[in-house]
């Protein structure tokens, strides 16, 4: 962390303003820069405070169409820094709002509020084409290429599974990738329906949620712990890596859970051609025993309770049901991409909305909103090694909490910088715990006679 000696500092090396009458750098006139991103949120965005007395924005002649481009760099030496040390990006400023005085009379500010290019590109065009035999991977490149002019060296699509026959009907490009996303299944061995369209500092993504969490390309970058001792006492390394503040956002949810079909779900799919019908139950710990997750050896956020009725929470699939029409005993040959006696490939429905359906939540089953000193290497899709530190024993033993600790994945960054210092704000999320939680005695009295009075 050479070139700086505190953890708040930050270089901020360029940040203009380009408008119909020039490039301008209004670094002077920042008071607040926020950049955002977001795992479900297919562009990166933000905003930028201004305070000026200059009539600033009456020169810059604003319309909405000018460009902010920054970068911005921890090490002090964006020449020399360590690869993805500098967030160096540039933005359509979209709208400009809360205009209004500030301190005195002839001072202003305001908030230039920015996205990215493609998510105008996205407003303004429509995509209407049909893709025949073709992977859900292949058509989501064809629409950022074709329809945002995305660059390839800009885009990092996981191969799918799957051949299939899709008419996109005149839908914008960003709803058209997210709609195709439902029914994206990643490859084998990874099980379900879990594929989302991101865009972080690195460019755009459509990857598998449990490939960004235990895939042969995770990108695990480094432990971050609370632990509120002295700052006097530590180095700028050990400093960086505190956590200054937490937040737990979502925890358990039993209820909730049940109702959005997270320990069990189940679907009726309804072959029109055949008239023939399949039901298709999804079960929490048979899931479980099959897929990747975060940790070395994560263990499931529930444990073996039984109610009155003697069923666990993952064997009560009727909580969420959904019907589904498909051709799935049309196709009938799950076994190869597609049947070539069939009229249409198979969609693999009994796969993608049990599957997605569960899989969805249950990858943000535990949310941490983290605080910790600015670091523009921070981007959604890392992974995170997290240490809380529990209140149980005495403070010198400096033992993890036992199922709030462990790894997460980053969902959303938001890097916010100031004239005084820099910060980073995470939310993360897991979908296990690193401690198994007890199970419960069924046969015991005390048990019985609570659960089944």
């Amino acid at each position: 962390m050479a070139g700086i000696r505190n953890v708040k500092d930050y270089s901020l090396d360029n940040l203009s303003l380009l408008t119909p009458i020039g490039v301008y750098d209004v670094r002077l006139l920042m008071n607040e820069l926020s950049y955002q991103e977001d795992l479900y949120t297919s562009t990166v965005h933000g905003y930028l405070m201004l305070t000026e007395s200059g009539s600033w924005a009456e020169l810059f002649n604003l319309t909405g169409n000018e460009f902010i481009r920054f970068t911005l760099n921890k090490d002090g030496n964006s020449q020399n820094g360590k690869l993805g040390e500098v967030i160096d990006k540039t933005f359509r400023v979209y709208k400009m709002d809360k205009r209004k005085l500030s301190g005195n009379m002839y001072t202003e500010a305001y908030y230039l509020y920015f996205c990215s290019e493609e998510m105008l590109l996205s407003e303004q065009y429509k995509v209407s084409k049909a893709y025949t035999n073709q992977n859900i991977s292949s058509i989501v490149y064809d629409v950022c290429t074709s329809f945002l002019g995305i660059s390839e060296n800009k885009l990092n699509i996981d191969p799918t599974y799957g051949v299939y026959n899709f008419v996109i009907p005149n839908l914008k490009p960003f709803d058209a990738i997210n709609w195709l996303s439902t029914y994206a299944r990643p490859m084998a061995p990874v099980p379900g329906a879990d594929m989302v369209f991101f865009e972080n500092k690195n460019g755009f993504n459509f990857s598998s949620l449990q490939n960004l969490m235990d895939g042969p390309n995770v990108v695990r970058y480094d432990k971050y712990t609370y632990d509120p001792k002295n700052t006097s006492t530590r180095d700028l390394q050990e400093q960086a890596l505190n956590v200054t503040t937490y937040e737990i956002m979502g925890s358990y949810d039993a209820l909730g859970a049940i109702n959005s079909g997270v320990f069990a779900n189940q679907l009726i799919s309804v072959d029109i051609l055949t008239r023939n019908r399949k039901v298709t139950k999804f079960d929490y710990l048979d899931y479980w025993n099959n897929q990747p997750s975060l940790g070395a050896n994560p263990y499931p956020i529930t444990n073996n309770y039984k109610n009155r009725f003697g069923d666990q929470m993952n064997q009560t699939s009727e909580s969420v049901l959904k019907l589904i029409f498909t051709n799935y005993d049309d196709a009938n040959n799950p076994t190869v991409q597609a049947n070539p006696n069939s009229v249409a490939p198979n969609i693999f429905a009994e796969t993608y909305v049990p599957y997605r359906t569960a899989q969805l939540p249950l990858a943000n089953y535990t949310r941490v909103r983290l605080s910790v000193p600015g670091d523009p290497n921070l981007t959604v899709g890392y992974v995170i090694d997290f240490q809380l530190l529990s209140k149980n024993p005495s403070p010198d033993q400096k033992k993890p909490d036992a199922f709030y600790s462990g790894f997460y994945l980053i969902t959303a960054v938001r890097h916010l910088i100031t004239q005084n210092e820099y910060k980073t704000v995470m939310e993360v999320a897991k979908d296990s715990v690193q401690t198994q939680y007890a199970d419960i005695n069924t046969n015991s009295t005390l048990n019985q006679s609570v659960v089944k009075q």
